[in-house]
């Protein structure tokens, strides 16, 4: 109980220092968002145009006010109008959060799934063809960028066989694709732990005795070391899981599929500070219950391996 406390405190912390550090951030930026919204309605960027929005916008206020009321309106379910679309920004964050919860949670989760049976395989054979797909994928992964799979994907279905229209209500392939290619660039290096921690169970006594008394390698670990692997799977699963939301930025834009990533991209060029605070908050509090779930999970995985 004390450590869930002392758990849920340290994050209480983190939440509270980073929002503050997002805000400060964000008002750093370089070029004001009013000069912006007056450059976007071909405004002139005279003195009296730029005091009236940001009067309108209450950008006139100390830094420490405007945090006051942002943090305040934030935890109450207000985070402000964007300077785009004049819309709550909660709404639109709401309406286009499903495509990336599609993306990422579905490309995560089929990452995981691929990356244990990938990596036990790899495990079983040295040296063999999974041992040598899975480190395949895990050096071109690193060595090619995701965009350049995406551009390529966009030419070939898109422009040279025209079997798919990308951009004329085809959501459904470029989300289909996204999740294909973040999988990808997810599995190599998930299976290669996996593997990893496979290949150091094979040296435990117990599994060698198992051995020697005839048991096959296959039955052995799928059956005795599977608990260490999803240890290690799961612990490197809660980095993943922060880029869940904002990780499929890139495809997004490549298949221009309206998520919450896509419409980040948009605020950032535009300078809209509240779309960009509410999206790294929003963040911050869902790494918050994804570490929570995960600490139960590898909690669980402990007390089970100890039995």
């Amino acid at each position: 109980m004390e450590e869930k406390v002392k758990f849920i405190l340290k994050w209480l912390g983190i939440m509270f220092v980073l929002s503050v550090i997002t805000f400060l951030i964000v008002r750093f930026i370089p070029v004001s968002p009013i000069d912006m919204l007056l450059q976007r309605f071909n405004l002139p960027l005279t003195e009296e145009n730029r005091k009236l929005l940001t009067s309108y916008y209450k950008l006139d206020q100390s830094l420490f006010k405007q945090y006051i009321v942002w943090i305040k309106d934030f935890l109450k379910g207000n985070w402000g109008i964007s300077f785009i679309t004049k819309l709550p920004v909660k709404e639109e964050m709401l309406r286009r959060l499903p495509y990336s919860l599609i993306i990422g949670l579905g490309s995560l989760f089929l990452s995981i799934i691929l990356s244990f049976f990938l990596g036990y395989l790899a495990a079983i054979k040295e040296k063999g063809f999974f041992d040598k797909m899975t480190r395949t994928i895990s050096i071109l992964t690193l060595s090619i960028p995701s965009f350049i799979i995406a551009i390529f994907i966009i030419y070939y279905f898109g422009v040279k066989t025209q079997l798919i229209k990308f951009f004329i209500g085809g959501k459904f392939y470029g989300i289909l694709f996204s999740i294909m290619i973040l999988v990808l660039y997810q599995v190599g290096n998930l299976s290669r732990i996996v593997r990893d921690t496979f290949v150091e169970m094979k040296e435990e006594t117990f599994v060698k005795f198992y051995l020697i008394r005839g048991f096959n390698i296959n039955y052995v670990l799928l059956r005795h070391c599977y608990k260490p692997a999803l240890y290690s799977l799961f612990s490197a699963s809660i980095s993943k899981f922060s880029s869940v939301v904002g990780g499929s930025a890139v495809v997004e834009f490549s298949f221009a599929i309206p998520g919450i990533s896509y419409f980040l991209i948009s605020s950032i060029v535009n300078r809209d500070y509240n779309v960009i605070q509410a999206y790294i908050f929003l963040i911050c509090i869902y790494m918050f219950f994804v570490h929570l779930i995960f600490d139960f999970l590898l909690s669980f995985l402990r007390e089970k391996g100890n039995k």
